[in-house]
């Protein structure tokens, strides 16, 4: 274990000071950069997609390509797409190839970044942009590395600023105005089919015309534009009154305000969206909204303004909504990635010695930094960083999320063997209520295994396995069934199912450690005899 992490420190810290040195020493202007800050991106990303489980976002999104949908209980059906054409239809399962789609739009995403930088202000603001992309954790980690919603919304939301900067140049021709309307609206649509954030696209665009440029109106290409995006999006709604609005029911309930101000969830939202941008960027872009209010940057204020639009009233709005409900910080990246590329371009005039451009460098080696760190701590920390205590082992560690769940399924393997060798017990069975841990469970455990899953819950704790239980295997009366919990989300049986079972026996406990130390137990309850009258609600 020592000699393994001596090696990935040496490995490591051997990339981050090349890249320091290749940066620091290639000239802004060169066209080989930005295909070497992709390539040493990709190749980063490549390494840390490969060395840790999936989280548990990821793993639940993954249970989305065993059954298509127009919609899904949480988010639109592009990331599922997304997911079937990189495994080739679910062919390829490991993590490599389920995260290889936000690998590849990473590298697309830097390059286009870069384009928009160059085609509105130059090769070294092109440059800048894609540092500055490259070093957001949002853009390289959690839309580059991770498979979410995130990734397919990102990559759409580039292209449509990449076109909306196209219809908003002076004295553009109208053929090439009309055409990226339509463009426009297509990408939007596309992204909305992502997450539902790129309205804002919209309202961005849409204030930007009737604030600066109201002959747009005029145009008939603009409504085409905005039917385009109406129309593709439209499977989402179409979706919710087959399901009785269940997706606006469950998340308009997080951001009804309830409690008063929420003071914790708005600092939450202020740093975590500081720190997902990455704080070196944070610092350098409140640097540039600066020059643009003092009116220092000096690109065709029509950029400015749009750039302005597509990132701003997504950040606010956010902030605003998280003075009364909780609200996530990754919900605000695309409104800082389209301010990274205004950021560039002020940043493109500034003096090639200033300090502000080392910051961009050194916010590179930052996030290397802390994919090294990431990779070391959820796969060598000493035990865990959450509860120590026997019954609750584990809870709060997030970065159990991510380590080592082929070990519960060797485990689990093991002990139904024995069951069925030495007890006589026979089950192709599992349940969990809940859709954390029970999409890990399903995927590492029972598809492995080649074995039956069924979520069995309320519908607000198991999600999408309300519909994905209606394309598997039926949970039969009389049948038995394995309940597999964790002790850093644990869940009793004997209260969630006592009416609904015969019996339920006392479980067994495997410990999974990690660095030599505990880090969390798995629980292994057999369920005897269903009922057959457990409901759904």
């Amino acid at each position: 274990m020592f000699v393994k992490l001596l090696l990935l420190s040496w490995f490591f810290s051997g990339i981050l000071e090349q890249i320091l040195f290749i940066l620091s020493k290639f000239k802004m202007t060169s066209k080989k950069t930005i295909y070497l800050i992709i390539l040493i991106s990709t190749l980063i990303r490549v390494i840390v997609a490969c060395s840790m489980s999936l989280g548990n976002d990821e793993v639940y999104y993954l249970s989305y390509a065993h059954h298509l949908q127009w919609n899904y209980f949480d988010h639109p059906p592009l990331v599922t797409l997304l997911i079937k054409l990189t495994t080739f239809n679910l062919y390829f399962t490991s993590e490599f190839f389920i995260r290889l789609g936000p690998i590849i739009l990473a590298g697309v995403n830097t390059f286009f970044i870069y384009k928009i930088g160059k085609k509105i202000k130059g090769e070294r603001a092109g440059i800048l942009a894609a540092l500055l992309f490259t070093s957001s954790l949002y853009s390289s980690i959690i839309a580059g590395i991770f498979i979410l919603p995130d990734t397919p919304q990102l990559f759409f939301w580039i292209l449509s600023i990449y076109c909306v900067l196209q219809i908003v140049v002076v004295h553009q021709a109208k053929s090439v105005v009309n055409r990226n309307l339509v463009y426009f609206g297509i990408l939007v649509g596309c992204c909305i089919m992502s997450k539902v954030h790129a309205v804002f696209l919209w309202f961005g665009f849409g204030a930007y015309i009737l604030l600066f440029e109201r002959q747009l109106f005029c145009n008939p290409y603009l409504y085409v534009s905005l039917l385009l995006t109406v129309f593709i999006a439209s499977p989402i709604i179409l979706w919710n009154i087959d399901n009785d609005f269940i997706t606006y029911k469950f998340h308009s309930d997080r951001v009804v305000v309830k409690n008063g101000i929420n003071f914790s969830s708005f600092i939450r939202e202020v740093v975590g969206g500081a720190f997902y941008n990455n704080p070196i960027n944070s610092t350098i872009i409140a640097v540039g909204i600066t020059a643009f209010f003092k009116k220092k940057i000096t690109i065709d204020v029509s950029f400015q303004r749009i750039l302005i639009l597509m990132g701003l009233p997504l950040i606010v709005v956010l902030l605003a909504v998280s003075l009364f409900r909780d609200t996530l910080p990754h919900w605000s990246g695309p409104g800082y990635v389209s301010l990274i590329i205004l950021v560039s371009c002020y940043l493109s005039d500034v003096k090639k010695d200033s300090v502000i451009l080392n910051w961009v460098y050194y916010a590179n080696y930052f996030i290397v930094l802390i994919c090294f760190l990431g990779v070391l701590v959820i796969n060598y920390f000493p035990g865990t960083m959450g509860d120590k205590q026997a019954s609750s082992l584990g809870k709060r560690d997030v970065t159990l999320d991510m380590y080592d769940w082929d070990f519960f399924k060797n485990e689990f393997s093991k002990l139904r063997n024995q069951d069925i060798l030495q007890k006589g017990y026979s089950s192709t069975f599992i349940v969990n209520n809940k859709w954390f841990p029970g999409a890990h469970v399903d995927n590492y455990i029972a598809q492995p295994l080649h074995l039956d899953y069924v979520g069995l819950g309320k519908l607000e704790d198991i999600h999408n396995y309300f519909w994905l239980n209606k394309t598997r295997r039926p949970l039969q009366r009389g049948d038995n069934a394995y309940f597999i919990t964790f002790s850093n989300c644990y869940s009793d049986p004997k209260v969630l199912y006592r009416q609904y079972f015969k019996k339920i026996n006392n479980p067994r406990v495997v410990v999974q450690t990690r660095g030599g130390y505990p880090a969390r137990k798995m629980f292994v309850y057999f369920l005897e005899n269903y009922q057959g009258n457990f409901i759904i609600q």
